[in-house]
């Protein structure tokens, strides 16, 4: 049973256990709980991808967060993350991966309804829809599939062999990676998809002024790498290249009060030697992975909770599922981070 099957059974029991506890005594009472979108109309970029929730079902998850847990200011997660996010009080800080629409037009004003502040991460290949995420390319065909012509699926099998040994078009789309994109705008030509088309159209992202104006409102926003490509994948000159490339975007367009950088996908298997150039060259002020509550060891650098990873529908159960997960994982001795 992988770490997934195994969050979704406790999911099913958390609220029975006594986890207001397990807040204070498991030492992680500053959560950063972490969203991509919210929207009540499908979005087929994003479906295939993870859960979207809708917009009462985000207000319900604020609404639990603001009830056991203070909403906490830009300074206070500076402040934290000279501590390894070790807090005397519990406090939440929400934040937005990848600069979509929906974080202008639908989550912005609900967290000011809410007087609560947050953090947005943009890519700035995407901003102005110049450009579309090689995953949203994925979502985009694996939803058209069942409306493909036996002979245009067995095109795009056809072109898969020559470059894999498995023709198997799903399973690739589900597992594509930036490396992949050239391969993504062929099938999509064979399928009849125009990327270029949909951004124009659907303009799934957010506009440079746009985000200006979310940084004017007293949100802070912070670089996601130039092209959300998997650092897991690539080389540390890569890496660094990414990071000084979208923090330079930042600094030059937005010019926020505190410069952040939050790793696409993941920070797992990043060199420490990254974290060290970076704080070294001063690239950040501070950084953010996505490994859910676990104990930090790198300086400047927090742990997110992702809020869409299947666990469950129910945002209180996500956030009280992992501090049951960050337990078991303590009796292992699996509760620190390890790259």
């Amino acid at each position: 049973m992988n770490s997934g099957s195994i969050k979704r059974l406790l999911s099913s029991f958390s609220e029975f256990l006594p986890v207001e506890r397990m807040i204070v005594s498991s030492g992680h009472r500053f959560v950063l709980p972490f969203w991509h979108a919210v929207s009540d109309v499908p979005l087929p970029h994003l479906s295939q991808l993870y859960r979207v929730p809708t917009v009462s079902e985000f207000e319900r998850d604020l609404d639990f967060l603001l009830k056991n847990y203070k909403p906490a200011s830009v300074e206070d997660v500076f402040r934290l993350a000279n501590t390894k996010g070790k807090s005397d009080q519990n406090l939440f800080f929400p934040s937005f991966d990848d600069g979509l629409a929906e974080c202008y037009h639908v989550i912005a004003p609900i967290l000011k309804k809410k007087g609560i502040q947050a953090a947005f991460f943009i890519n700035p290949a995407f901003v102005g829809n110049q450009m579309l995420f090689h995953r949203l390319k994925s979502s985009l065909l694996l939803n058209s599939i069942t409306q493909i012509k036996p002979s245009g699926i067995k095109s795009a099998e056809q072109l898969l062999l020559k470059h894999f040994p498995s023709k198997n078009i799903r399973q690739f789309l589900h597992k594509a990676t930036f490396t992949d994109h050239l391969l993504l705008d062929q099938i999509a030509e064979i399928f009849g998809i125009d990327f270029d088309h949909f951004l124009k159209q659907n303009q799934p992202y957010m506009y440079l002024q746009q985000i200006k104006e979310l940084q004017k409102d007293g949100f802070l926003i912070g670089a996601h790498g130039m092209d959300h490509r998997e650092f897991f994948l690539s080389s540390e000159d890569e890496i660094l290249e990414q990071i000084s490339a979208s923090m330079e975007f930042l600094i030059r367009e937005i010019n926020p009060p505190v410069n952040t950088f939050a790793f696409p996908f993941t920070d797992f298997k990043v060199p420490n030697s990254v974290f060290e150039k970076a704080n070294t060259d001063r690239l950040w002020n501070m950084s953010f992975g996505t490994a859910g509550i676990k104990d930090e060891t790198m300086k400047n650098h927090l742990q997110r909770i992702p809020m869409e990873s299947g666990v469950s529908k129910d945002g209180e159960k996500v956030i009280r599922t992992e501090y049951i997960w960050f337990y078991l994982k303590s009796v292992f001795g699996k509760n620190k981070v390890s790259r």
